[in-house]
Parts: structure tokens; sequence; C-alpha cells
């Protein structure tokens, strides 16, 4: 029986699903001598776009002020792990980050954060975004540009390559995903060819 592929209203609705659903991520950033550095972070989206709370004085602030690219990878894994992998969501972001400075978007940012955390109605930690008072805190925004989307539902290992709109807000494209061997030469070393 073939395969029912989605369209790109199914896998953009899927993707918003995930990121609405699945907190817990890691977020990738350029550290200083050009190799990433990596740090779990929660995300709170609103469609397609992420918001991170981070502190300006963390590794990732710094990073990201240099540098505005970074990745994100969130997954929802079966609770019965390896044995429900037929369930499998993931998705591997490239982006642009940004400084929430505009206080309606930083409003958004609190309140989408409000809704997706559940533990964030215990806390008071971003009162002081509404008191003026977030001296040494911001969010982050992230806007995607391209992504690996691997969605076990449709079949084991079903992965695209998405492309966004502009603005992030949409999926432009989707498009196969392929791995190739290339050619090695001798200034490649061993002889291993994977990339």
């Amino acid at each position: 029986m073939p395969i029912t592929e989605p369209d790109l209203a199914q896998v953009e609705n899927d993707i918003a699903e995930l990121l609405r659903t699945e907190e817990l991520g890691s977020l990738a950033v350029v550290g200083p001598t050009g190799a990433p550095a990596v740090s779990m972070m929660h995300f709170a989206s609103d469609g397609l776009i992420v918001y991170l709370h981070t502190f300006t004085y963390s590794r990732k602030h710094e990073a990201i002020a240099r540098d505005p690219r970074v990745s994100y990878t969130i997954a929802a894994i079966p609770p019965d792990g390896f044995y429900g992998r037929g369930q499998l969501r993931a998705i591997q972001v490239e982006g642009r980050a940004t400084f929430v400075t505009d206080p309606a978007e930083i409003q958004r940012a609190v309140e989408v954060s409000r809704e997706q955390f559940e533990w964030m109605k215990d806390l008071s930690l971003y009162d002081t975004f509404d008191k003026g008072t977030a001296h040494h805190q911001t969010f982050i925004r992230i806007d995607p540009v391209e992504a690996l989307w691997n969605d076990n539902r449709v079949r084991l290992l079903w992965r695209k390559i998405v492309t966004f709109t502009p603005d992030g807000k949409h999926v432009a494209a989707l498009s196969p995903y392929e791995t190739k061997l290339r050619a090695t030469t001798p200034a490649d070393g061993d002889g291993s060819a994977i990339s």
C-alpha cells in the first residue's frame, strides 16, 4: 500500500504541534573559538517561532551577540523508547537568533511561556518583565531558516529538509533528505568518505 506523504500544511502543523508540546531541547550556538556550544533549554513556541529565556551574563547570550546563527533540536520520544519508535518525531533547526527588545513582543514571549510551561504557574520569575525590573534577563527569539524533520508516524526514518519563509512563520518547501558519499582525496587522511 503506498504511503500518503504529508503536504506542506500538514508538516507545518505537525512541527508547530511538536514545538508546542515538547518543552525541552538543545540549543547550539557558535562559541568563541568557532566550535559549537550546546545548552539544554526550555523552548516556548509561537507557531514556528520559538522563544527562550536567558540571562545577559550567560555564555549563550555572549555567543549570540557575536554570531546570531544557532541550531536547536527537539524530539517527541515515545515513553516506551525504542519499541515505540513508530511514534517518534524530531526536528533539527538552523535559525537566526535575536534578542527581544520590543515590549509587546516581550509580553508575547512571557504569555506563550506561561501557557506552555505548567510549572510556570507556580513561579514569579517572569513577573520582573511586568515590573520593569528584568535587568539581567532577556528573551531570545529564533526564526527558523531550514530544518531536518523526522516523522516516523509516516514511516520509519521518514525525513525531509524543510525550508521556511523569510519571516520564519511558515513552511515554504519540502525537499528530500539525502546523504551522499563523496570521493576522497589523499588530503582527506584515512579515506573515510562519509559526510
